[in-house]
This record gives C-alpha cells, sequence and structure tokens, in this order.
C-alpha cells in the first residue's frame, strides 16, 4: 500500500511540475541567445525585439517589427490562433509591452537590426520625448501588421 501511495504521490508531484512550468504569458528575449523566428539570427538589439504568443501558448520571438510583420504576412499561423503580440519597450529593454498598450514611433535615425527602424512605447509622453529625439512618424500596430 506504501508503495502505490509513493507512486501516486510522484505522478502528483510531476504534473504540478510539468503544469507550473507552462507559461501563457510573455517570455523575456535573451539577447545573443534567442534566435529569431523569421530570418533566423541570433537577436542582438534588446531594445527592438518582439513576441507573438498564440491561444495554446507557443512563443515566436523577433528581433525587429519587420521580422514581426514578415512573419505575420507568412501566415505560419493563422490571425485566430494569435493570443497576443507585445513589443519590447525602447526605454526599458527587458520590458514586454501587450500589443493593445503601446505607442510607435518610425524612425530612420532609429537603426533597427533588421530596418524595420520602429521603436515601442509604454506611454504617450515616452513617444512624445522619443520623437523630439527621434524625427519620425507615429504608427499603430494595425497599420505595421495591414
Amino acid at each position: 500500500m506504501k508503495k502505490l501511495a509513493s507512486i501516486y504521490f510522484t505522478v502528483f508531484l510531476l504534473a504540478m511540475l510539468g503544469l507550473s512550468s507552462c507559461t501563457t504569458g510573455p517570455q523575456k528575449i535573451k539577447v545573443g541567445e534567442d534566435a529569431c523566428s523569421f530570418c533566423k539570427m541570433s537577436i542582438a538589439d534588446n531594445r527592438f525585439g518582439a513576441e507573438i504568443i498564440t491561444k495554446k501558448g507557443k512563443v515566436y520571438k523577433f528581433d525587429d517589427t519587420h521580422c514581426l510583420t514578415g512573419f505575420h504576412e507568412s501566415n505560419t499561423i493563422n490571425n485566430e490562433d494569435i493570443k497576443n503580440v507585445y513589443l519590447v519597450d525602447f526605454n526599458a529593454p527587458h520590458d514586454l509591452i501587450p500589443s493593445e498598450q503601446i505607442f510607435l514611433l518610425k524612425s530612420s535615425q532609429l537603426r533597427s537590426p533588421m530596418g524595420g527602424n520602429v521603436a515601442a512605447f509604454s506611454s504617450e509622453p515616452q513617444l512624445k520625448a522619443a520623437t523630439a529625439k527621434f524625427a519620425g512618424e507615429q504608427l499603430t500596430m494595425e497599420g505595421i501588421l495591414k
């Protein structure tokens, strides 16, 4: 009887460990370690990354909005399978902002890895401060994903 209880306890612990390792939110982008899901190059600049998370929890990482839009246009995954899109906060490079809460600036002065040259900000005042520093145009998420 003790052996059977021990087996059940072990199975329970393994199941709990498996469930706790599943994530449904954004994952930190590891610069120099993670590869872009579109161009396959190593993510090199922590100010421009992005992620797509599917409803099943699969995370696709990108080094730039250029790769994000290329991946989106490739129809590798269906739009209805996307749970959310996140972009790296230009001012706080390890923070990911949900796409519905971002403010975007496109400027050739930003010089992102793949030439998308789009930076994401978590607030309108941050966007305005960046606009004063980098000449460019404000964009919407719908505008870059078309």
